[in-house]
């Protein structure tokens, strides 16, 4: 999570593999590898103090899950949606299978009601 809250593209696009399965692609995206690096982008342009902190973690073979916390204020334009200029804080699990060295398949559910509504982009 280090890259993404230091705003590293190059690097976080290194540490995942050429044919990703993304198995929780977020609506719109492409698929693989090109849309999780679209999604990163799209989130540290929205959002460019955007903050991840792992709250747990568990490895297991080439399997790493996590709880994380994430946190932003949104600044710019987030799936068509222009800035609010309000915060949002947010529940992730995700885990990932390792290959290699690099993400190779993905699952990942957060709290996207909570954030929308934090936005103001839908009601409580």
């Amino acid at each position: 999570m280090s890259e993404l809250n230091a705003k590293d593209t190059a690097t976080m696009e290194s540490i995942i593999a050429d044919d990703l399965v993304d198995n929780d692609a977020m609506p719109g995206m492409a698929p693989g590898n090109e849309g999780m690096i679209d999604m990163m982008r799209m989130f540290v342009g929205a959002f460019p103090d955007l903050n991840v902190v792992v709250d747990h973690r568990v490895a297991e073979g080439d399997l790493v899950a996590g709880v994380m916390t994430t946190e932003g204020t949104q600044t710019g334009e987030f799936m068509g949606m222009p800035a609010s200029g309000k915060k949002f804080s947010v529940k992730e699990m995700h885990m990932v299978r390792v290959a290699n060295g690099k993400m190779a398949e993905h699952w990942g559910l957060a709290n996207e009601l909570s954030m929308m509504q934090q936005l103001g982009f839908m009601s409580e």
